[in-house]
């Protein structure tokens, strides 16, 4: 029977980079999102012995500690604001938990795919989506021309389009172009 430790550095390998976009989308800081799922991961360990042993069950922990989290420093900032202002306490916008963990779901299922992509293809298609380099920049740094680019962006669509739902797709669409 494998150790504490070692299941739960299983789950961080499985969960850690899909929360941090989690926090992410809800803070707009990466550092910060960062170290809310570290704590998390900190959390499940310190309470591994008390949480049902559930993949559903571990994977919910995960993000209800980062969304709390997170809810709780928005609280804290807010009434620093108040105290360093001087000013009527505002109540926290309400931030979208819903939308986020849907988005970073999605996100996590359309990284699974995009690993399935032949290497120059995954490389350019990442470069191009995920660092948002021009054509041209991902040509000059990759050395290869311009058209090599576009061949190889579009198999990469092609291929995501072939294995997502059409509802999956669109989502993906709106989630590059909402940047």
């Amino acid at each position: 029977m494998s150790s504490t430790r070692e299941k739960v550095k299983v789950l961080f390998e499985l969960y850690y980079k899909n929360l941090c976009y989690f926090a992410y989308t809800l803070i707009g800081d990466k550092n910060l999102a960062e170290d809310f799922v570290q704590d998390a991961f900190i959390a499940l360990y310190k309470n591994y012995g008390t949480v049902v042993q559930e993949e559903k069950v571990l994977k919910s922990f995960l993000y209800s500690s980062v969304r709390n989290s997170i809810y709780n420093w928005h609280r804290r900032n807010n009434i620093e604001r108040k105290y360093h202002e001087k000013e009527p306490f505002n109540e926290l916008v309400e931030i979208d938990f819903d939308n986020a963990l849907i988005k970073a779901e999605a996100l996590s299922q359309i990284n699974a795919m995009i690993n399935q992509l032949p290497d120059a293809c995954q490389q350019i298609f990442r470069m191009h989506y995920l660092e948002e380099m021009s054509l041209k920049e991902i040509a000059e740094t990759l050395q290869v021309s311009i058209n090599t680019v576009k061949t190889q962006k579009l198999r990469g669509l092609r291929f995501l389009k072939s294995k997502l739902n059409p509802e999956l797709f669109f989502f993906l669409l709106w989630i590059y172009l909402s940047k």
